[in-house]
């Protein structure tokens, strides 16, 4: 058992469920299918991939509503069917990710539940709640220069920073996101800090050593975004606090930033 998780069993399907997001007639619905989640929530369809089916819906938990999102992991291929009898399921792999970045100090979106209803075409799902006063990390940093006085200049290259430092100590704990393009980054300032939140976690493993190709993955990933408002100094400053959390590269950051520009051009093109 899951550390703040009560496992249920309904007609044959197992859920598991944050103790403190309770509510057995959501639980039931969820696992008798898709679509009667979206007649009794009036769940709303989420943009996505081809391999997964996201709705957004409200739910009463403890007396107060609370935006969740439902995904469905579809099924790629009939081999992806067959592989998810001799390997964990994407939702599954998701589910553990969050837990392990948790634990490791990092923030993701609270996970309200996962299981299987009686979908033939999809794998297990998971239910995250939305997280309040957020947005894409790219809005942040893209926007207009000309637009911001001195005071958000200075709250834009402090930003810029502290996801520098928040990756470099995500390398240094030996975590690799499985795919840290800016989309999948949250963010919010809370208490006059900035805080980030990891998305689409299904890939993010951790590793007692991270070897220099996966650190390389994350920094291409990152540095692929391009905006007219993102300069060489905005980089710089970027890459300068992610050394600071890994001191060990300083003696051979000029190559590690060389890599990174030859890498992320030939993934450009």
């Amino acid at each position: 058992m899951i550390d703040g998780f009560d496992k249920i069993r309904m007609g044959g399907r197992a859920l598991c469920v944050n103790r403190n997001f309770r509510n057995e007639e959501f639980e039931e619905i969820l696992l008798s299918g898709e679509e009667n989640l979206k007649q009794n929530y009036k769940a709303v369809t989420v943009p996505s991939s081809k391999f997964a089916s996201v709705l957004k819906l409200t739910v009463k938990f403890n007396d107060a509503e609370e935006t969740v999102y439902f995904k469905q992991y579809l099924y790629r291929s009939f081999f992806d069917f067959i592989k998810h009898f001799f390997r964990s399921s994407r939702a599954q792999r998701a589910f553990t990710a969050a837990i392990m970045l948790e634990k490791n100090g990092f923030r993701t979106p609270t996970i309200v539940a996962i299981g299987k209803n009686h979908s033939r075409r999809a794998d297990k799902f998971l239910i995250t709640l939305e997280i309040n006063g957020t947005e894409s990390i790219r809005k942040f940093i893209s926007e207009s220069l000309a637009a911001l006085g001195k005071e958000q200049l200075k709250d834009r290259r402090c930003l810029i920073c502290e996801f520098g430092r928040t990756v470099g100590r995500m390398h240094a704990a030996g975590i690799c996101h499985g795919d840290l393009r800016l989309g999948n980054v949250l963010v919010k300032k809370e208490g006059g800090n900035w805080q980030f939140f990891f998305l689409d976690n299904e890939r993010t493993k951790k590793l007692w050593h991270l070897p220099l190709r996966l650190r390389l993955k994350n920094l291409v990933q990152i540095n692929m975004f391009r905006a007219a408002a993102i300069n060489s100094a905005d980089r710089m400053r970027f890459f300068k606090s992610y050394l600071k959390e890994n001191p060990k590269l300083k003696s051979g950051r000029n190559k590690l930033a060389a890599k990174i520009v030859s890498k992320t051009f030939a993934r450009m093109k």
